[in-house]
């Protein structure tokens, strides 16, 4: 449906392809330099944060803490959509945007390194069900809203663009819409952190992992 001819999604999406292949790298950049700062780490730092991981592990493996994290979790998500909608509709947004996706990635990739070197084949496991299962909702709803802020930023300081006011009309609405559908789509992510991951992770103490 949203290929389909005339399509207004394929109309917008495809004026921002630069955009989101650009977003796109700068996550990936972010998920790399996160990985790689492990080892920028001393010795004496990957123990203390390791240790700490663990008895972070060790409490959610006894008590889940569910409902404590989820306002908290989705307060600092949402925060994120709102700067790079506020970012989006100021003309010097661009480089900011992918400045945070920047250090989104960052975190992921750092958090999932440590999981894998503080507890290896474990650290895998509880990645793919803390990191990972989140990161399936919350990933895509940055990306998508870090391209379409980029490309409406762009188009206000285009000059082919900018003096079109119907057409900036229409891409300021259809900016604004796509940012409460991954509003919407962040909600259901932080639920699965604040919740089933959790909750994952209480299983999988009671498992012996």
């Amino acid at each position: 449906m949203v290929t389909a001819p005339g399509n207004p999604l394929q109309a917008h999406f495809g004026r921002y392809t630069s955009q989101l292949y650009i977003v796109i790298a700068a996550l990936a950049t972010g998920l790399l330099f996160g990985v790689l700062a492990i080892n920028t780490l001393t010795p004496a730092d990957k123990l203390s944060l390791i240790a700490y991981l663990k008895r972070f592990i060790d409490l959610e493996a006894a008590a889940p803490t569910y409902a404590h994290v989820f306002p908290g979790a989705l307060a600092q998500n949402l925060k994120l959509l709102g700067i790079l909608y506020l970012l989006g509709v100021s003309v010097a947004g661009m480089p900011l945007v992918l400045i945070a996706v920047f250090f989104r990635g960052f975190v992921v990739g750092f958090t999932a390194d440590m999981l894998v070197v503080g507890l290896h084949w474990h650290g895998v496991a509880l990645g793919l069900v803390t990191v990972g299962l989140e990161s399936i909702f919350l990933l895509p709803a940055l990306v998508l809203a870090a391209t379409v802020a980029m490309g409406f930023s762009w188009d206000l300081i285009s000059p082919a663009i900018r003096h079109q006011a119907p057409h900036l009309g229409k891409s300021f609405g259809f900016f604004t819409g796509l940012m409460i559908v991954m509003g919407a789509v962040t909600l259901v992510g932080t639920l699965l952190e604040a919740y089933v991951s959790p909750l994952a992770m209480h299983l999988m103490g009671g498992w012996g992992i």
